[in-house]
């Protein structure tokens, strides 16, 4: 254990020039900061409303509603969440998250490669610090500030340090995995979709390279299952209401000129601006894998020429390889075709994306060099020097932006890029909502007594029989209700609908209520996520019992 925070302590030090930029107060430029921080302060309004899990935002899209955490991913903000309620207003909170994503992964990159190769730990103190200082870590974080992504990067070396302890027969294994799988899961969808194949992958080589393939292969499916299940509440409705949304037509066919050419993914300038990988970067990202992380792929490969009689480096080394030029063929346009037929690949957007699995398994490549070549301590020291020296001009922001928590709370747009998540029949507005109810029609008095993101309820008092508009955007789950009977409505009629229901009241005093519900797969999925965890409790209930037996 001593040895154990004596490493964790230099990873630490070696990581400070990495998060020092995000230690000042304040924001920054970036592509997604000021969405992030909206989102936060939006999870927070949902959290202290009895949301759970949170939804639909009533305050989003010019205040007509938006269903923000239906289908963007909720983690991020669940962990900033937490960081605010220690005391930090919700633009730290989100630096906070982006700051503990790269902590935690050079961290759990440690941990997953010395799990790995055991009794190796320069080779896995330098497949931490080559995770860590990667291009495409900086970019997500001081570039994009894409909190998503940064965060479910950070947690991937725990997906894997989970399987591989599997195979150790560690009975905490399965726990574990499953809980940052679906953490995973929830923080990065996309980064899920691109990494699962990896993993099923990875698992293969473990149970190949396993004494007990059966025991080790129903662990894993067992890791599957529950983490899938977990997270269930978020992925099975995202993944069946995504017909009810603009996204296919938005960003269906975003990819296509978003390939980098070949050079661009060796070498890049490093700039600010968005994705434009034809206009050859003029200051935009950077499209760079890392010149070190593709020095030590070629370097492994010629290591494993030399040392091909070691069954343990052939596996890994024909796993690294085979998915580092994988990873870089498809963020070719030679991989147009296999982007144009394979499935749901065209969730990914931008085919750069997968500079983070050439990333990954280039640490695993690093690791191998040291376990293997002679003169360890050299090669560790170079490989070091290498990889801190062509990172270090990508560990600053580009400018510092504090407007003030004013001009957050001011905004209302979507926080999507192209507000992908808007319902087909809506009318996207320019100017902010007049208020949850008005009249379209006829005349009287509105009376808001509830106003919450998936609750409005009003008394209304109707001078002549009136049409009146509720200004929340339809979506599958809302009911209206007059005096506790559900109102019929239309939010598809054109005119002044807009995709806003549209209902019809008689003279009179009304009670008016609506509520946005869970659909029939909202509730399957929550079932499915509660069941999930009533066996992760079980789980840990045997894990404790066993402890508790061996400590007697």
């Amino acid at each position: 254990m001593k040895k154990l925070i004596i490493v964790f302590g230099l990873l630490f030090l070696l990581s400070i020039p990495a998060i020092k930029s995000l230690l000042p107060p304040g924001g920054y430029t970036s592509h997604d900061l000021t969405h992030h921080i909206v989102r936060q302060i939006d999870m927070d309004k949902l959290l202290r409303e009895g949301r759970f899990p949170p939804r639909w935002s009533g305050d989003l899209n010019q205040g007509y509603g938006y269903p923000l955490f239906l289908f963007n991913y909720s983690t991020p903000a669940f962990v900033g969440e937490v960081f605010h309620k220690l005391g930090l207003d919700f633009v730290e909170s989100v630096k906070g998250v982006l700051l503990l994503s790269l902590l935690i992964s050079v961290i759990g990159m440690y941990l997953f490669l010395d799990s790995l190769f055991p009794k190796n730990k320069i080779a896995s103190f330098l497949g931490a610090i080559f995770y860590l200082y990667a291009p495409v870590r900086f970019l997500n974080v001081y570039v994009s500030a894409d909190i998503g992504s940064a965060l479910a990067q950070g947690l991937l070396p725990y997906v894997f340090w989970a399987i591989v302890k599997v195979g150790e027969k560690k009975k905490w294994a399965v726990l574990v995995g499953s809980l940052f799988l679906a953490l995973l899961i929830t923080s990065h969808n996309i980064t899920t979709l691109m990494f699962t194949p990896v993993i099923l992958i990875f698992s293969m080589v473990l149970i190949y390279m396993s004494k007990e393939k059966l025991a080790l292969f129903k662990n894993l499916a067992l890791i599957a299952i529950l983490g899938f299940g977990l997270a269930a509440f978020f992925w099975i409705p995202a993944v069946y209401e995504i017909k009810y949304i603009n996204y296919n037509q938005t960003l269906g066919t975003f990819w296509i000129n978003q390939f980098p050419s070949l050079w661009q993914t060796i070498h890049s300038a490093w700039g600010y601006g968005l994705s434009h990988p034809e206009q050859n970067n003029q200051g935009g990202i950077s499209f760079q894998i890392g010149l070190a992380h593709i020095f030590v792929i070629f370097a492994l490969t010629g290591t494993m020429f030399i040392f091909r009689k070691k069954k343990e480096l052939l596996a890994w080394g024909i796993f690294v390889i085979g998915i580092f030029f994988i990873s870089v063929f498809l963020q070719l346009r030679i991989s147009t075709p296999v982007w144009a037929h394979l499935p749901l690949l065209y969730l990914v957007q931008f085919p750069s994306r997968f500079m983070a699995i050439s990333v990954f398994v280039a640490c695993i490549a690093a690791a191998l060099l040291v376990k293997y070549l002679p003169f360890k301590k050299i090669v560790f020291v170079l490989l070091l020097a290498l990889v801190l020296y062509a990172n270090r001009n990508h560990l600053n922001v580009n400018q510092k932006f504090a407007p003030g928590m004013a001009y957050y709370l001011a905004i209302k747009d979507t926080t999507t890029s192209a507000n992908e998540h808007s319902p087909k029949w809506a009318y996207i507005p320019q100017s902010l909502s007049p208020g949850k109810l008005i009249f379209l029609k006829g005349s009287g008095n509105i009376k808001i007594l509830e106003n919450k993101s998936a609750k409005v309820a009003a008394e209304i008092n109707v001078q002549s029989d009136s049409t009146l508009r509720f200004n929340q955007f339809y979506f599958p789950g809302w009911v209206l209700k007059d005096n506790g009977k559900p109102i019929q409505f239309s939010y598809t009629g054109g005119g002044d609908s807009h995709g806003l229901p549209v209902f019809t009241l008689t003279k009179g005093s009304h009670t008016f209520e609506a509520d946005f519900t869970d659909t029939l797969d909202r509730k399957v999925a929550d079932t499915i996520s509660l069941m999930s965890l009533g066996v992760l409790g079980y789980l840990l209930i045997q894990i404790l019992i066993d402890l508790r037996s061996k400590n007697a």
